[in-house]
């Protein structure tokens, strides 16, 4: 029986810490470049009293309760929804703070909140939400799916932050899993392990730009060329993505429609705020499919799990079969965007490949990679161009650290990623190898002239 891997599933959160301390020390070693701009933030937090907020949230038209609306206070993940009655209470802990009320197809309202609005301890408000239907400027779309009019919102939102932010930058720790899955092996048999740290930073001009700092490979030499490590893919500010190789368009770029239909699924409710999932069909072959999770209101994306269909690649594969996924997270931006502004924080990809070459019998290889990326600074007017070029010397900012550990302490290595971290065959062999089945036909193809062909150049 085939024993079968699952990503684990780690929240975000508790992933990062660790890697955040590292590349803080790593910045702090190498200083921004002169000329930079950082995006301002407050030398002061709250520091009045906590204070409860006690709501009734109301149609300003009809003066029915909405039931299931949805507050949060700004600029944190605290927020609470309301009952049938549309009342809620919100435990806010300090003050001034501004909480942020939200429900499908209204305006939602900021609160504003400070010691002297509160009764012993308690904020009582009465809150009135106008509808807003979904609109394209001054037409209401009324013959469109309401999947598609929801879209073209978003992608005017996307618009908009695009301008408004210029770029962005970070860095990431990525990690990729070779397994090799013949029809003779008892279970996937891991053959290959890469490590990267990487520089990120995206310009609108420019795209997405990637700079790996340290790379570490097992086996040595360069890799299976068919399932590499790839790049970390921007979802909804690229608009055209490289998936293993492929430019593939973005369901995010300013003609989607053209490419993709979008129709509007279910509907969840997690940490005060409100979910959309909105599922994405293509229009011809060789495009994205799947679903694509949105936060309303704020209109972008918090994930999305999509794939292309899969089938031959041309010359000897077969077959090529991925799995894309992709879970983003509030930036700690300017007051300017608040909450509105969320970035990749994790891109995940997944699936095999199968090789047919003429005279020897290679067995299908799967592949798995989880990237994470922490430390990211917003740029606004101005400071595109600097953010592409933060670092005087990348590798150097990393002396003296083994950079790796503290990645591998925010994203655990699995029982399959450490057996082949702590293999000494897969340390000694060559890729080719390795790739030799267990038993059966087909062990003795393998040589010196299969070599050239199953390995790659390295890319350092």
């Amino acid at each position: 029986m085939i024993e079968r891997w699952e990503p684990r599933r780690i929240p975000l959160s508790v992933r990062l810490v660790p890697l955040l301390l590292l590349l803080a020390g790593a910045v702090a070693a190498q200083p921004i470049r002169p000329g930079v701009e950082l995006p301002a933030t407050p030398d002061e937090r709250p520091s009045g009293p906590p204070v409860r907020l006690e709501a009734t949230v109301l149609d300003a038209d009809t003066g029915d309760p909405l039931a299931g609306a949805t507050a949060q206070v700004q600029g944190t993940t605290i927020g609470t929804s309301a009952n049938g009655e549309g009342r809620l209470t919100l435990d806010v802990p300090a003050t001034p703070a501004t909480v942020v009320v939200r429900f499908v197809g209204y305006a939602s309202a900021q609160v504003p909140l400070s010691e002297a609005d509160a009764a012993d301890g308690v904020v009582r408000r009465t809150i009135r939400l106008s509808p807003a239907p979904y609109v394209l400027g001054e037409v209401t779309v009324t013959d469109e799916p309401p999947g598609e009019v929801l879209w073209r919102r978003l992608l005017a939102r996307r618009q908009q932050l695009a301008s408004t932010i210029q770029a962005y930058a970070g860095e990431a720790y990525s990690r990729f899993l070779l397994l090799r899955d013949g029809v003779t092996d008892v279970r996937p048999v891991g053959i290959g392990l890469e490590e990267t740290v990487s520089n990120l930073s995206w310009v609108a001009t420019a795209g997405l730009r990637e700079e790996v700092v340290a790379r570490r490979r097992r086996p040595f030499g360069g890799p299976f060329k068919w399932a590499r490590m790839g790049p970390f893919p921007d979802l909804y500010f690229e608009d055209v993505l490289l998936l293993d190789g492929v430019p593939i368009p973005s369901p995010t770029r300013a003609d989607a429609l053209r490419y993709y239909a979008f129709r509007i699924g279910e509907t969840i409710e997690t940490d005060g705020l409100r979910y959309l999932d909105l599922a994405v069909i293509p229009r011809r072959s060789g495009l994205l499919s799947g679903r694509i999770r949105i936060v309303d209101s704020l209109l972008v994306i918090a994930e999305a799990d999509l794939r292309v269909d899969p089938g031959p690649r041309g010359g000897p594969v077969d077959d090529f079969d991925a799995s894309y996924h992709w879970t983003y997270a509030p930036s700690d931006a300017s007051p300017v965007l608040g909450d509105s502004l969320w970035l990749p924080g994790q891109f995940e990809r997944e699936g095999t490949v199968t090789v047919n070459m003429p005279g020897y019998r290679v067995p299908t290889v799967r592949f798995r990679q989880t990237s994470v990326m922490d430390y990211t600074i917003p740029g606004y007017a101005g400071q595109a161009l600097s953010l592409r070029q933060r670092y005087r010397n990348p590798r150097s900012a990393y002396e003296g650290y083994e950079v790796f550990r503290t990645g591998r302490a925010a994203v655990p290595l699995d029982s399959l990623e450490s057996a082949v971290d702590a293999s000494e065959w897969v340390r000694q062999s060559e890729l080719a190898e390795l790739l030799r089945p267990q038993e059966g036909v087909g062990i003795g193809l393998f040589g010196l002239t299969l070599r050239g062909g199953v390995e790659g150049e390295d890319d350092d």
